[in-house]
């Protein structure tokens, strides 16, 4: 079964766009923050890391659900807890920036998680790999069944591609140039 991909596109400036994908969780924002911010927690649904990330400094993370479990450096640009975490991830392809926004909603959480883009077209990639991320999460917190990326990649790619092509024809108000 292959699930319906939810992540936006925008564009936020002449060079720059956002990815965003949005999920809900039952939980208050304090429970679903410890699923990024506590390492034995991540690793049941993303990866783990060594050390004790701290805002400025670079740890080591591993991300469990990769070919070969790669490893990257991660750093904590911004803390505020349990609303914002944005990281920094190098790894051997090049620089994330990511945002994780965490609100009260409705007796429970809305979770926006937004990797920051230089180039759209790169979303035609992550964007599958983030939507099966972030339903992993949701199944590891819920006990329900954990998806298996052949059902997001290459399936999703499609969708992202065109929410790019538009995202990248837009003008920085988000409209359509022409």
């Amino acid at each position: 079964m292959e699930p319906e991909p939810t992540g936006r596109i925008i564009r936020t400036g002449p060079e720059s766009y956002d990815l965003t994908l949005t999920r809900t969780f039952p939980e208050p924002p304090a429970a679903v923050w410890s699923s990024f911010t506590d390492s034995s927690q991540a690793a049941s649904w993303f990866g783990r890391w060594e050390g004790a990330p701290v805002r400025g400094q670079s740890t080591d993370l591993q991300m469990l659900y990769e070919d070969g479990s790669p490893w990257s450096r991660l750093q904590v640009s911004e803390c505020t807890a349990p609303e914002l975490l944005r990281l920094l991830v190098e790894d051997e392809y090049g620089s994330w920036d990511l945002e994780i926004r965490f609100r009260s909603s409705a007796g429970g959480t809305r979770l926006d998680f937004t990797q920051h883009l230089d180039d759209p077209l790169a979303a035609e990639g992550v964007g599958p790999g983030w939507e099966y991320y972030l339903d992993r999460l949701a199944a590891v917190r819920s006990g329900g069944t954990v998806p298996e990326f052949g059902d997001y990649y290459p399936g999703q790619g499609a969708y992202f591609l065109a929410q790019a092509r538009a995202a990248a024809e837009a003008d920085e108000t988000g409209r359509g140039i022409g």
